[in-house]
């Protein structure tokens, strides 16, 4: 039986025409499918993304946002895109996701002129967590920074309400984070408790050799917010590796609370991404 327990699903609307600029660039780019590629990074797959973007479709023509015929175009683009990953095998998917974290890799290495930086020794120390790192974070943070430069330019009205998506969402996993960390460690503590009671014998793992070590220059305060969030669920990890090696929970139950938070990150991963595209288009006419 599982203690740490699952809150709502994070909702996620994925801007219109975001969705087109990603589509007309490149089918190939929109989000990866295969689990077994990722590591998990990507549990929530292709189709559930695609099923999304169609509720919001109609969550925007309600609101007036777009109209009839936009949400006409914008079901034939999730088609092609539907059709064009069917298509594609597991090697050219997984292809399509190293290419994003290779190219993610070496944005970290990358400095912006005129940027106010803080640099940042970052550790994580689960395997897990490199591969979420590295398709994800390098995009929001350049994307938080140009949101600054170029937001208005971009979005034009829509600006306030894309930022006021992106806090939410992050507001949202911050909430799930914080909860998780503290039932796993009160739960850890429990637990060493009752063993100690019953004299048996206390194993306390550790992780000697990171998954990721690096330096790394963080733009944005929504960005730090994204590293603590990282770092959080990885100290969470380590109460769940006390949890496993002393028999308390079992491995798949570890699996499941992990897959859980990477589902849950996905749709800011993804909505970063696609909105990182759409200002890299502005920033390159400037």
């Amino acid at each position: 039986m599982s203690a740490i327990k699952e809150d709502g699903v994070v909702d996620v609307v994925v801007d219109k025409k975001v969705a087109e600029v990603i589509s007309s660039a490149s089918a190939t780019e929109i989000a990866p499918v295969n689990q077994s590629v990722t590591d998990g990074a990507d549990d929530a797959g292709l189709e559930q993304e695609l099923a999304q973007m169609e509720q919001d479709a109609a969550v925007l023509r309600r609101e007036g946002l777009i109209t009839d015929n936009e949400v006409r175009e914008n079901t034939a683009m999730i088609e092609r895109s539907r059709k064009t990953f069917r298509d594609m095998s597991a090697a050219e998917r997984g292809e399509v996701i190293s290419r994003r974290r290779d190219f993610g890799r070496k944005m970290l290495d990358q400095q912006i002129s005129g940027a106010a930086v803080v640099e940042l020794e970052l550790r994580l120390k689960h395997t897990r967590m490199k591969p979420l790192f590295e398709q994800w974070w390098p995009y929001l943070n350049r994307m938080s920074l140009n949101m600054q430069r170029f937001g208005r330019a971009t979005f034009k009205d829509e600006e306030k309400k894309l930022n006021n998506l992106f806090d939410k969402q992050l507001t949202d996993l911050e909430q799930y984070v914080g909860e998780q960390l503290e039932v796993a460690k009160a739960f850890r503590e429990k637990s060493e408790q009752q063993l100690k009671e019953q004299k048996r014998f206390v194993m306390t793992p550790t992780v000697s050799r990171a998954s990721l070590e690096r330096t790394v220059e963080v733009y944005t305060p929504f960005s730090m917010r994204i590293l603590s969030l990282l770092m959080r669920f990885d100290e969470t990890m380590d109460h769940f590796d006390f949890l496993a090696w002393n028999g308390i929970r079992s491995t798949e139950d570890i699996d499941d609370e992990v897959g859980r938070f990477l589902r849950k990150f996905h749709p800011i991963g993804v909505l970063g991404y696609m909105t990182h595209i759409k200002l890299m288009l502005t920033v390159r006419s400037v």
